[in-house]
């Protein structure tokens, strides 16, 4: 920043668009039992807003004429504005309505940032000092900010039929080693080459600004084994009293297939190893489960007078939300990476059936664990920001037979048994994905 001031740059900050709202409404608050014992009154302070920085510079011509020129614009948000929104009870009092404020701006401080550099002005860019087998030296180091993992297109210019000069891309590398260049002027950063060849001393090279966060979302086959159960003989069931329902699973089932979004979060800077990356996410899978439901049926005063066989379970869900870290080598535009993960794994299945008042009655069955996994994969640059890839996972879990059987009517009232016994479970094993890794271009 010191550098772009004492070179005559300044800015002008601008809001184009701000809305802050104000929404009322309720939370309901139940007891261990489920069972609804009062409403609270809510409130929602919501505030958008789409901020940016107009750049110029302040040039002194030969003749000492200064002259002011507009460089470019930098907004803080794609499309719709930067929205941050939160609830909080109205008797609390968190100062929610400032915290969400705050966070919008931070968001749009940090896209600002990004595109900043994405102007002409500002574009980071130096020089092939030297070339290895694997990478080059540039000229380059934390004097200029640059960090682990940067991004730059290395460029040639040429001279096209018209005379003009042209910068041609040849290929991108990516930051392995910062220098110190602070105290050693002579001192140059390593880049490994992602793509192209024959590189050699001379050339030049742009940063590609990225926010250092990729958005990945691909298909799964993860494990879900489920045993054959049959409780709809037994008096006690689910025992869940008046609502008390079972189930049969007649065949095991074994795995289920959907989708999955993830997030990764670059960490090499503030750990000082290249590629490593925090990463965070969720997976949905969709199974189809060999059995039925037997739900009590009621006559209108309320007794049970028989048992409701017509409904397969059918489709179901099973997924996990998950967080670990991921170490990534690369070769060329080839990586290998490997990832360790913590996993909260749920199953569910639901069915509806009807009260004495021929109202809805939600019944569930709920299955939930926690694990880990470790992963091994294969992903391949297409572009600087964007990835296709594939791997597998083997997953480790306990075996239990734990449930939570839960029936909810319509005023959400829910009577529920937390340590229902159901089918064993487990979601160990082999797990196979595919996916696109996009890098983000800004925050939302």
């Amino acid at each position: 920043m010191e550098s772009i001031l004492n070179s005559g740059f300044f800015y002008v900050p601008y809001i184009e668009y701000y809305k802050r709202s104000i929404t009322h409404d309720e939370r309901l608050e139940k007891n261990d039992k489920g069972k609804v014992v009062r409403k609270i009154p809510t409130i929602t302070y919501s505030h958008e807003i789409k901020l940016g920085l107009l750049w110029y510079q302040l040039k002194i011509d030969q003749s000492n004429k200064p002259a002011v020129v507009f460089v470019g614009a930098a907004n803080g948000w794609e499309g719709s504005g930067i929205e941050r929104s939160e609830t909080k009870d109205v008797d609390s009092n968190d100062d929610v309505d400032w915290k969400v404020f705050r966070e919008a701006v931070t968001v749009s401080s940090f896209n600002i940032a990004t595109e900043t550099k994405k102007l002409e002005a500002f574009r980071l860019t130096g020089t092939v000092y030297e070339t290895t087998t694997f990478g080059v030296q540039l000229n380059l180091g934390n004097r200029e900010g640059i960090g682990l993992d940067d991004t730059y297109w290395v460029e040639e210019l040429e001279e096209n039929e018209a005379g003009e000069i042209k910068k041609n891309r040849r290929g991108f590398i990516k930051i392995r080693e910062v220098a110190n260049n602070k105290n050693d002027e002579s001192a140059t950063s390593y880049a490994q080459t992602i793509t192209g060849s024959n590189y050699s001393p001379g050339l030049s090279v742009t940063e590609i600004p990225m926010i250092g966060i990729n958005a990945v979302i691909g298909l799964g086959s993860i494990p879900v084994n489920i045993k054959p159960f049959d409780n709809s003989k037994s008096t006690k069931k689910f025992d869940l009293s008046k609502y008390n329902f079972g189930i049969s699973v007649t065949n095991e089932t074994k795995s289920a297939i959907g989708p999955f979004f993830w997030l990764q979060g670059n960490i090499a800077n503030s750990t000082k190893i290249s590629e490593l990356w925090f990463h965070m996410g969720a997976t949905l899978g969709f199974m189809s489960i060999d059995g039925k439901f037997y739900l009590p049926k009621y006559n209108v005063l309320g007794i049970q007078n028989g048992i409701d066989s017509s409904l397969d379970i059918g489709a179901s869900l099973s997924g996990y939300a998950n967080f670990g870290l991921v170490k990534k080598f690369y070769f060329r535009r080839f990586g290998l990476l490997f990832q360790a993960d913590l996993k909260y794994w749920m199953t569910y299945l639901s069915a509806t059936g009807k009260d004495k008042n021929n109202d809805d009655l939600s019944y569930s069955l709920t299955h939930d664990m926690i694990g880990m996994d470790g992963r091994v994969g294969l992903e391949m640059y297409i572009t600087p920001t964007l990835l296709i890839g594939g791997g597998a996972e083997y997953n480790l879990f306990p075996q239990n037979n734990v449930w939570t059987a839960t029936v909810t009517d319509k005023d959400k009232n829910e009577t529920k048994n937390s340590d229902a016994v159901g089918p064993d479970t487990k979601y160990s094993g082999l797990g196979f994905y595919l996916y696109i890794n996009y890098a983000l271009p800004s925050l939302k």
